[in-house]
C-alpha cells in the first residue's frame, strides 16, 4: 500500500511539473510583457526562410543546428508557415515563412509584414534568408544566401558564401568577407565592400547608387560592374586575371588604386573638360585626352553666335504728331544650346593588358593610382 501511495505521489508530482512547464511554454509563446517571445522549428540544412516586418531591426545569424530559432520582445506570437508544399510533413521544412504578431492593446494586432517589431533569428549556415523591413536596419551573418531590403535603414552583411542581393532606398550598404554572386543598390546612401570573391566562374559583382559613394576594397570577382550618378567611385586592390571591369560615373570622379605590377587595357570615355591622371605608364592606342587649353576656351568664345541686328524702324512706324509715343518691341535673343561636355574616347594599354577596364566619366576625373 505504501508503495502504491508513493508511486501515486510521484505520478501526481510529474503531472503537475509537466502542467507547469506547459503553462510556462504557453505564456512564453504568447509573449508576456517584458519577456522575449521565442519559437523554434526543425528545417532542412539548406532551407529558404523569409521574414518581413513593417518596422524594426532584423538580426540574422547562421549556426550549425538544423533548425530555426526566432526571438522578439516586441512580438506576442511567432508562427511558422511551411510553403514547400511537401506531402510528407514529417520531413524537415525546406521553405518557411516566419510570421510575427506584435504586441498592442488593439483587438486586432498587426502581424506578418504589418508588424512593428525587432526580431532576432538563427538558422542553418547553409540556408538562404529573405528579409525585408520598411524602417529599420538589417544585419545578416554566416549564411549561404542573403536577400535584404530596407526603405529607411542600413544593411550590413558578412560571411555569406553563395549569393547576396541587397537594396536600400535611404540607407547605406556594407558587405564584408563574402563570396558568390553579388548585386547591391542604394538610392540615398553609399556602398562599402571589403574582401569579396567569386564562388563559381559564373559569379558577377554589380553595384549601383544614385547619390552615394561606392568604395570597393579587394574585390577579386572576375566581372565587376559599378555605376553611380552623383558620387565618388573608388576601387582598391589587385585586378583579377583576365577580369572585366566596367565603371560609370555621371558627375563624380573614378579612382582605381592598383598594385605596381598591374596589367590592363583601358577603354575610357571622358569629358573634354577633364583628363585621365595615371601613375602607370600607358601606351595610348588612340589620342590621349588633351587638357582643356585656354586656346580652346577662346575658340569656343569666338564661335559664339552674334546676336541678330535690329533694323531701324520704318518711317511709317515712327510716332505721328499728337498720337503719343510708340513703344518699340523688346528683341530677345534665342538662348543657345550649350553642350556641357564633349566626350573623348581613349584606348591605352599598361603592361600586357591582362584585364579589361572600361570607364565612362562624364563629369569627373579618372585617376589610375599605384598602391
Amino acid at each position: 500500500m505504501t508503495k502504491h501511495l508513493f508511486a501515486a505521489c510521484v505520478i501526481i508530482t510529474l503531472i503537475l511539473s509537466l502542467a507547469d512547464a506547459t503553462l510556462a511554454n504557453d505564456e512564453k509563446a504568447e509573449g508576456q510583457p517584458g519577456e522575449k517571445t521565442e519559437r523554434s522549428l526543425a528545417v532542412h540544412p539548406e532551407a529558404t526562410v523569409t521574414l518581413c516586418v513593417a518596422s524594426g531591426t532584423l538580426k540574422v545569424r547562421g549556426w550549425e543546428k538544423s533548425e530555426i530559432r526566432v526571438r522578439s520582445t516586441d512580438a506576442v506570437q511567432i508562427d511558422f508557415r511551411r510553403i514547400d508544399r511537401t506531402k510528407d510533413t514529417s520531413q524537415p521544412a525546406t521553405r518557411v515563412d516566419v510570421m510575427v504578431t506584435e504586441k498592442r492593446p488593439a483587438p486586432t494586432p498587426r502581424r506578418d509584414c504589418q508588424a512593428l517589431a525587432n526580431v532576432e533569428m538563427e538558422l542553418p549556415s547553409g540556408a538562404t534568408v529573405q528579409v525585408q523591413t520598411r524602417d529599420g536596419d538589417i544585419l545578416i551573418a554566416g549564411v549561404a544566401g542573403a536577400y535584404a531590403g530596407s526603405q529607411n535603414g542600413d544593411i550590413a552583411i558578412e560571411h555569406v558564401t553563395k549569393l547576396v542581393e541587397a537594396g536600400s532606398v535611404g540607407g547605406s550598404i556594407s558587405l564584408r568577407d563574402s563570396s558568390g554572386r553579388v548585386n547591391l543598390s542604394s538610392a540615398g546612401g553609399g556602398v562599402e565592400v571589403f574582401n569579396v570573391r567569386a564562388a563559381t566562374e559564373e559569379d558577377t559583382f554589380e553595384v549601383g547608387t544614385v547619390s552615394g559613394d561606392i568604395q570597393l576594397d579587394r574585390v577579386s570577382t572576375p566581372k565587376v560592374i559599378a555605376k553611380t550618378v552623383s558620387g565618388t567611385l573608388i576601387m582598391t586592390g589587385p585586378l583579377a586575371k583576365q577580369g572585366n571591369y566596367g565603371f560609370t560615373n555621371m558627375t563624380g570622379n573614378v579612382v582605381l588604386a592598383m598594385p605596381n605590377d598591374s596589367s590592363f587595357k583601358l577603354n575610357a570615355k571622358v569629358s573634354g573638360k577633364h583628363v585621365i591622371v595615371s601613375d602607370f605608364p600607358l601606351k595610348y592606342l588612340s589620342e590621349p585626352p588633351p587638357p582643356p587649353p585656354a586656346a580652346a576656351a577662346r575658340k569656343s568664345a569666338e564661335a559664339k553666335p552674334k546676336p541678330p541686328m535690329v533694323k531701324d524702324k520704318p518711317e511709317k512706324e515712327k510716332a505721328l504728331p499728337g498720337t503719343g509715343p510708340v513703344v518699340e518691341p523688346i528683341m530677345i535673343e534665342k538662348p543657345r544650346v550649350v553642350v556641357p561636355y564633349v566626350l573623348v574616347r581613349v584606348t591605352a594599354v599598361c603592361g600586357s593588358g591582362d584585364a579589361n577596364i572600361s570607364v565612362a566619366s562624364f563629369g569627373g576625373t579618372v585617376r589610375l593610382k599605384k598602391i
